[in-house]
């Protein structure tokens, strides 16, 4: 039986050809990212992840890797008798004390400050092109921290808006690290309370917006992960309850997907030993297995990964 003929397949582009393990990743934006984040570094790639929590509409995104490069502008405090954070990053990131908030997030900053210095590919994953502003300043926030809908103003992204933030973002990128390229990538996440039609006018705005930027730069690549979950793995069996949510056998697959786009022949093999590892070191014994069998595993686990002392930098 052909695979064809059951499904609409997406064709990928092929990215780049890593070969190594010498390579630093980033990741940023949407929960998609974190999911893609969690299987690198399960193979043992070394990876960054944005520490301002998830992120979902391009402009605040693109905020938080510039204001990680340019350290010296200040973050908008929102503060009450009892919390505080700041209007750029995500409702985890809250304090009952400014202070210590903004010790907190400085360190952040300068951490991610160095990250992006020295990674050679970022991720970005953009979910949607409704942003909400102030009412009181126009401010564009990253998340409404569940401060009342009343305080906000609901609006779409325009393309140009996108593109034109997304031009700015390479650009910076480029002069702070020559050498990093940039993969966009749209989240398959349907943001179902925005309404499906709603919903599908975003996801639009989002690929052209990619798309024409990636066109128009060298150091820029497209991933279609959510034309993979949208299209080729049309089914809500790949969906949690919810009906929105990909599961982890959809994320599983679409990690699948980029490996042959992204990394080497030899490399890919190199992962999957990597995984099979990390199975072992995840194995579970019951309380009535003999210390003689334990020992045995965790023999067989050292030699497996003494093979691999050839590859530097794997991430255990």
């Amino acid at each position: 039986m052909k695979y064809d003929q059951f499904f609409t397949q997406v064709r990928i582009d092929e990215l780049r050809q890593i070969d190594s393990f010498e390579h630093d990743f980033g990741f940023i934006g949407s929960c998609f990212s974190d999911h893609m984040h969690q299987r690198f570094r399960y193979h043992g790639l070394e990876a960054w992840m944005s520490p301002y929590g998830t992120t979902y509409n391009p402009i605040s995104i693109a905020n938080q890797i510039l204001d990680s490069i340019d350290l010296t502008k200040e973050f908008t405090l929102f503060s009450t008798e009892n919390t505080c954070f700041y209007w750029e990053t995500s409702h985890k990131l809250v304090h009952q004390n400014p202070n210590d908030l903004k010790r907190v997030v400085d360190d952040m900053r300068l951490k991610s400050h160095n990250a992006f210095q020295r990674m050679d590919t970022l991720f970005i994953t953009l979910g949607t092109a409704w942003i909400y502003e102030l009412n009181s300043t126009g401010l564009l926030v990253a998340n409404c921290h569940k401060i009342p809908a009343t305080e906000f103003r609901k609006r779409l992204l325009s393309l140009t808006e996108i593109k034109d933030a997304l031009h700015t973002l390479l650009s910076r990128l480029n002069q702070y690290n020559p050498f990093l390229n940039v993969v966009f990538t749209v989240s398959p996440v349907r943001h179902v309370r925005e309404g499906l039609v709603e919903n599908s006018r975003s996801k639009a705005i989002l690929i052209e917006a990619c798309h024409q930027v990636v066109t128009s730069s060298m150091s820029a690549a497209y991933f279609p992960s959510y034309e993979l979950l949208i299209d080729e793995f049309r089914d809500y069996r790949f969906f949690e309850k919810d009906g929105v949510h990909p599961t982890e056998f959809a994320i599983d697959l679409v990690f699948e997907k980029l490996k042959p786009a992204f990394f080497s022949e030899a490399l890919q093999r190199v992962l999957t030993e990597v995984a099979q590892i990390r199975h072992m070191e995840h194995h579970r014994f019951s309380q009535s297995t003999p210390a003689s069998a334990i020992e045995k595993h965790n023999i067989q686990l050292e030699e497996r990964k003494a093979r691999l002392n050839d590859f530097n930098k794997i991430c255990w």
